[in-house]
């Protein structure tokens, strides 16, 4: 059965949402996408942690030793797979924040279809990245030259939150994604720093939280931080691409009609 919505545009943030139901802001806005499309998102989360684990086995095992050449290359495949069920995950969380989750096993297949080539490339070589960010880190601290890793490490991770939010939404060649990237950077790096911050913080629970509440680390895996990171992110990205509205017309070639189908939406 078709669903049909009748849109509007919020006039701060360019935005579309249903008539009649203006989106809520902040956390308001989290915990109603948390509780009407939770099940989409531990599903997504649940595929994508999985996926990661390869790649976090592989920090594990090569980190302490400092064995660049294995880490790299490790590093570089398990980057690939975690990252193309990472960014799908990603763009379970986009259809969320859009109001637009779907059919979720058709839209998940749809999503890796079209965003596995792109995304497995981006973890071959930011997957490495990071994890000489890390080992960097790991030989600074024995030295206690830290500081300049550290900031190596926010500014790639910043760098890499506004090239892989653009993956699932847009398809673009690489120059033009890297050139949005640096344009969302500068306008808005506030936000980009809060979400590095939201996905280090999370990480650190893996290390602090004790045994008997690790339970509550499987619910939420990873769809609770990228979902924090890109509610961040998101409105920058809608406000400079008009991201909805391009996603609308595509499905609506006539400007004039509002009535859209939200099953067939990208």
């Amino acid at each position: 059965m078709k669903h049909f919505e009748i849109y509007k545009k919020d006039p701060a943030t360019g935005a579309l949402y249903p008539e009649g139901q203006r989106r809520k802001k902040g956390l308001a806005r989290i915990l109603e996408i948390v509780v009407r499309d939770f099940w989409q998102l531990l599903g997504s989360g649940l595929i994508a942690t999985a996926a990661a684990l390869p790649y976090g086995l592989c920090i594990m095992l090569f980190l302490p030793s400092n064995a660049l050449g294995p880490l790299i290359l490790s590093c570089a495949v398990t980057g690939a797979l975690a990252s193309v069920f990472g960014m799908n995950l990603l763009d379970t969380i986009l259809r969320c924040l859009r109001d637009e989750a779907g059919f979720w096993s058709f839209q998940y297949k749809k999503a890796l279809k079209n965003n596995a080539l792109p995304a497995a490339l981006f973890g071959a070589v930011f997957g490495p990245l990071f994890a000489v960010d890390l080992a960097g880190l790991n030989l600074a601290v024995h030295r206690s030259q830290s500081v300049f890793q550290i900031e190596f490490l926010v500014v790639s991770m910043v760098f890499a939150l506004n090239l892989a939010i653009q993956i699932p939404l847009m398809r673009l060649p690489v120059s033009a994604l890297l050139k949005n990237a640096f344009l969302l950077l500068r306008g808005n790096l506030g936000c980009s720093l809060i979400a590095v911050a939201a996905l280090i913080g999370y990480a650190a629970l893996f290390v602090l939280l004790p045994a008997t509440l690790s339970f509550l680390l499987i619910v939420s895996n990873l769809w609770l931080p990228m979902l924090t990171a890109a509610f961040l992110l998101y409105g920058c990205v809608e406000k400079n691409f008009s991201i909805e509205s391009r996603i609308l017309q595509e499905n609506d070639p006539d400007p004039s009609v509002t009535k859209q189908d939200c099953s067939t939406l990208l």
